[in-house]
Formats: C-alpha cells, sequence, structure tokens
C-alpha cells in the first residue's frame, strides 16, 4: 500500500507541473525509482492513477454527506477536508487534458450527490427556498475560499468559517 501512495504522491507532483498530457508512465516511474512493469502492477493506466486521484478527495467528501453535524462544524470540515486536498485540486484542476476525464469520473463517483447532501445538511429540514439558496452560499464561501486562497492557516480559516455562517445566517 505504501507503494501505490507513493506512486500518487509523485503522479500528483508530475501533473502538477507538466500537466496531465505532459507526463507519461515512465516518467512517473523514473521518479519513484522503479520499472514500468512494477508500475502496472499497481495502476493498469496512467487514466487509472489520475481516477485514484479525484476518489481521495470525493470519499473524504461523501463522508462528510453522511455526516449529520450541526452547520458550524460541518463548514468547518468543508474548509479542512478542501485544504487537505488542495496539492490535488491544483494539480488537477486547472489541466484542460484531465477536465473531461475528471467530469466523468466524478459523475461515476457521485460528486453531484455528495454536493447536493452537504447542501441539504446546511439547510435543514423542510427548507424554505431562501435557506436552500443560503446553503448552497455557505458551501461555495467554505470550499471555495479554502481554494481560492491556498494555504489556509488558523486566521484565514476562522475568517472563512466566519463568512460561510454568515452566508447561511437567515436574520
Amino acid at each position: 500500500m505504501e507503494t501505490r501512495r507513493r506512486i500518487l504522491e509523485i503522479a500528483r507532483e508530475l501533473f502538477a507541473a507538466q500537466g496531465y498530457a505532459g507526463t507519461s508512465i515512465a516518467h512517473i516511474a523514473g521518479r519513484l525509482g522503479t520499472t514500468k512493469a512494477a508500475l502496472y502492477y499497481h495502476f493498469d493506466s496512467k487514466a487509472e492513477i489520475l481516477s485514484a486521484l479525484v476518489e481521495e478527495p470525493l470519499a473524504a467528501f461523501a463522508k462528510l454527506a453522511e455526516s449529520k453535524a450541526a452547520p458550524e462544524e460541518l463548514l468547518a470540515a468543508v474548509i479542512d477536508t478542501t485544504g487537505t486536498y488542495l496539492n490535488t485540486a491544483e494539480a488537477l484542476g486547472s489541466d484542460p487534458s484531465v477536465r473531461l476525464v475528471l467530469k466523468e469520473r466524478a459523475q461515476e463517483l457521485g460528486a453531484d450527490e455528495i454536493n447536493a447532501a452537504i447542501v441539504a445538511t446546511l439547510a435543514g429540514p423542510r427548507p424554505s427556498v431562501k435557506r436552500r439558496v443560503r446553503a448552497h452560499a455557505a458551501y461555495a464561501v467554505a470550499k471555495h475560499s479554502t481554494l481560492a486562497l491556498g494555504e489556509v492557516g488558523p486566521r484565514e480559516r476562522a475568517e472563512i468559517l466566519a463568512a460561510a455562517l454568515r452566508a447561511l445566517d437567515e436574520s
């Protein structure tokens, strides 16, 4: 399992530096210090490596979607989870050669359903239109502010959380 994790780390770094299209299995194997054949023992293709990179953050967000935490706790967890996978988002998010693959894989893994479940938890039971809109806004503030700021320290985290909670507040 350690080798598989290392392959993903190296692929993430290379995809960020060279792009998905500019990175080959040979590049990944070379950085790992192994042969392509040994790498193929863990992953069948570069596309499978990309898929594994996407699965990890989606699985983390799926756990959040299953949570019935209070809005403040859920929004804090969204900030923390987004921050944890920031390097993956940076490595893959702006690469045009991976957009279609990411979109298809995210659909297969239920990304829309995951996001909808998080928003539904934030909106609460039988939400009004106002509450649903505010739940979407709060989720967007938490997730996209974290992505936009990059490194999020305690002060930034607190401000993002406060802004997300203000977006959710109906007063």
